[in-house]
């Protein structure tokens, strides 16, 4: 899979949020909502910081996208209360390089 552009993934949050409209103010602020929320998930699942999600990432991009959500709503301490089962599954498959994508191939 071809890497996923910031704009990919902006879209991708925007669609999450049901965000229909075009507007900068808007896309600016979901910039903020990626920019918060992406390292802090990263950090919490033993990524690098800087890690950029995608769908490739299988279980960790869904738990971006609601972590997003979260955020938007400035609730991402809820977040990590509400998912901290899922956070914990995912980082340990993470930390312990077992495959944790959605497709079936090998880690």
């Amino acid at each position: 899979m071809a890497d996923y552009t910031p704009e990919e993934r902006l879209e991708a949050v925007k669609r999450k949020l049901n965000v229909t409209w075009q507007n900068p103010e808007t896309d600016g602020r979901l910039d903020d909502v990626i920019a918060i929320a992406s390292p802090a998930l990263a950090s919490r699942l033993g990524y690098e910081h800087t890690h950029a999600f995608s769908p490739a990432d299988g279980e960790p991009w869904g738990l971006f996208l609601n972590a997003c959500l979260y955020e938007f709503s400035d609730a991402l301490d809820d977040f990590w209360r509400n998912y901290a089962e899922e956070l914990r599954t995912a980082r340990s498959l993470i930390t312990k390089g077992e495959h944790v994508a959605g497709d079936d191939s090998e880690p």
